[in-house]
């Protein structure tokens, strides 16, 4: 009888992960360094994130504690990553490349999260986007614009719900993200700091 492997859901992550430390190890920091605008020290590496200073080691990227996901999303950012200027536009998840095939994901990952969270709370939504260092902006509900790193601005955005709709959310992105991010990694950003909306509320 055939052996199965048993069920690991870290699994999905392991193999990437080691793809990319390996490409990380393999890597020249300075020019990581120089691609993305991270500071380097010639030690480690300094990102600030929803204005908070993280920081990783070169070469075996030590981290502040990341989950597999989120260590892939900022190895892929310091080993893909550029500076990218941006306008004062901004773009829904949909309208960026690949939204239209990953819409349903991030709906149901993001957007009806922070409904779940805040819908029926929009102050504690208004405390966590100010703990992070969010700019209130106009809004027919309740916005805020936060900056994931520097230069990539999102809006969050809360419509409180009622007894006669739902409450709703969108998050929009400045247009320089599709030069960054990819469509998953645009989602996974959008976790990692929903994730730190939750911590400190």
């Amino acid at each position: 009888m055939e052996k199965k492997t048993p069920y690991n859901p870290n699994n999905k992550t392991e193999l990437p992960l080691n793809h990319y430390l390996e490409r990380f190890r393999a890597g020249e920091p300075g020019e990581m360094a120089a691609r993305t605008g991270a500071a380097w020290d010639g030690e480690k590496f300094t990102l600030r994130i929803c204005g908070e200073e993280k920081t990783v080691t070169w070469p075996d990227f030590a981290d502040p504690g990341w989950t597999d996901t989120q260590r892939i999303l900022f190895l892929r950012y310091l080993l893909e990553g550029v500076k990218a200027p941006r306008s004062n536009a901004y773009l829904t998840y949909r309208e960026m490349p690949w939204g239209e095939v990953y819409d349903t994901n991030f709906k149901g990952r993001c957007l009806s999260r922070l409904c779940r969270m805040y819908g029926a709370s929009p102050e504690r939504f208004s405390a966590a986007c100010l703990a992070l260092g969010g700019l209130e902006t106009e809004s027919s509900g309740l916005g805020y614009a936060l900056e994931f790193l520097p230069g990539l601005w999102l809006r969050f955005f809360l419509w409180e719900g009622d007894e006669e709709f739902p409450a709703s959310a969108q998050i929009l992105f400045s247009d320089n993200f599709p030069a960054v991010f990819s469509a998953e990694d645009r989602v996974v950003v959008c976790e990692y700091v929903i994730g730190k909306m939750k911590s400190v509320n």
